[in-house]
């Protein structure tokens, strides 16, 4: 064919130069003259291939498909098969800032690899119909095959440093929002809070409406607005927080409004200063829980950093072609536990359960308070026989335990278990839904049992 010797021994960016320097002009041109007549189908098949995925459900959707990234991949595949000799550098740079885009929207280099496979087999057929001898047409086939595979190491090159970039940041400003003392923050804006309402209070009793200060214009609301919303958001208490405080400002510009003082607005008042400053201090006790990273009551992790370590394992993955696994666990029949001895028996079992698992799982695994009932173990580098094995030891050692209760009694307990293997797709979500399918089937066939997910079940 039209390889050098060395080619191999190449870097990639003059490998890809070679292949376009060393493409005769005629293969070239029929390759631009074919993308322009029948790049639409070629994207149309892309789409369509990727449509029917569920895992790529998640982020695509068909109005934004029609309405935008058809004519995106148009573009992108008119500018990879140009006429003309292109210029390699600004070729590679338009694949390293897909990638990047990639990147931040989490699709998967997996996913866009698959509907890449359509471009490229949609190409391989009108290039037999398009050039006339066997040499144009193997040549052709190479050529086309090669630009669509070069573009695709480029972009997940990029891909991969951006997704893990993504995820340091993620996680180093998670980590500096929990490096702050929080007993010294709660302290501090209790009395700021205090100050504020110390001081509309006075404003009430001596007739000084117009100069009532609304809590977002307070040194409390400054806060809540900045460095609170780093620490609290995502939270229902923070959600209520924000609306209750919404609506008393909105009250108090009205207040602001009227001559004079509206009867009944100082108790009123008053009672949303308690509301707020109690539902401040449950925040700051949760954060402070949370600070910790322990479950209270089974010393297993929070799931609040469930998402943080599963990112930072697809990272590791992604950048060293690792696997991992995914086990969703649950207690069986838990409610007839609570129901038949009571919460203590409940709590009881929680905590004999994560410490068999803990005791099962090595030190660079990472379990989870799913649930109420749910476990989740992130097992590092383990495939689907791996995770099976362990989970399988964790569900052998439990129903073969009894579990000492405070009252005398003992209990005994079986679990299910669901397994998902992480398979180059990003989506968090969809790899919890994974275990989360076949945590159902193991419960479906009679529980105290295990399954791995299955694409095909």
């Amino acid at each position: 064919m039209f390889f050098a010797e060395n080619f191999v021994s190449l870097p990639v960016e003059e490998q890809w130069d070679y292949i376009i320097a060393h493409t005769p002009d005629g293969i070239r041109h029929g390759l631009s003259e074919i993308v322009s007549r029948h790049g639409e189908t070629c994207v149309v098949n892309f789409y369509e291939a990727l449509l029917k995925r569920p895992d790529a459900a998640l982020f695509l959707e068909r109005e934004t498909v029609e309405r935008r990234l058809r004519g995106s991949l148009l573009a992108w595949l008119k500018r990879l098969f140009p006429a003309q000799e292109t210029d390699i550098h600004e070729l590679r740079a338009l694949q390293e800032r897909v990638g990047s885009v990639h990147a931040q929207l989490e699709i998967s280099p997996n996913l866009v690899s698959y509907g890449f496979y359509f471009i490229k087999m949609s190409l391989t057929l009108l290039i037999v119909d398009y050039f006339d001898t066997k040499e144009e047409q193997l040549q052709a086939c190479v050529y086309c095959q090669s630009m669509v595979d070069f573009a695709m190491t480029y972009m997940n090159k990029a891909y991969n440093t951006g997704f893990r970039k993504k995820v340091e940041q993620d996680q180093s400003f998670k980590l500096f929002s929990l490096g702050q003392d929080l007993h010294f923050e709660k302290e501090n804006q209790k009395a700021t809070f205090f100050d504020w309402s110390t001081q509309a209070l006075f404003c009430l009793c001596e007739q000084r409406v117009g100069e009532l200060q609304t809590i977002g214009e307070s040194q409390f609301g400054l806060w809540l607005a900045h460095k609170g919303q780093t620490l609290f958001r995502g939270t229902e208490d923070f959600a209520l927080l924000q609306d209750m405080i919404g609506a008393i400002d909105r009250r108090i510009v009205a207040v602001r409004a009227e001559d004079g003082v509206p009867a009944g607005f100082a108790a009123e008042l008053r009672n949303s200063i308690r509301d707020v400053t109690y539902l401040t201090n449950r925040l700051f006790q949760a954060m402070e829980a949370l600070q910790s990273g322990l479950d209270p009551l089974t010393r297993t992790l929070t799931r609040r950093f469930l998402d943080g370590v599963i990112q930072n394992e697809i990272a590791f993955s992604l950048t060293h072609d690792k696997v991992f696994s995914v086990v969703l666990l649950d207690i069986d029949f838990f409610k007839k536990i609570n129901d038949a001895r009571g919460h203590l028996a409940g709590d009881e079992a929680l905590r004999h359960v994560a410490g068999m698992i803990m005791e099962t799982v090595r030190g660079n695994d990472y379990v989870f308070r799913y649930g109420g009932e749910e476990f989740l173990i992130v097992l590092t580098e383990s495939a689907s026989a791996e995770a099976a094995a362990c989970a399988e030891r964790i569900r052998s050692r439990i129903e073969k335990s009894a579990i000492p209760c405070s009252t005398g009694d003992t209990l005994s307990l079986t679990i299910s278990a669901g397994i998902a293997t992480f398979q180059g797709g990003t989506r968090i979500g969809t790899l919890i839904e994974q275990a989360d399918r076949a945590l159902y089937a193991a419960k479906d066939a009679g529980r105290n049992r295990v399954e791995i997910f299955s694409r095909d079940g």
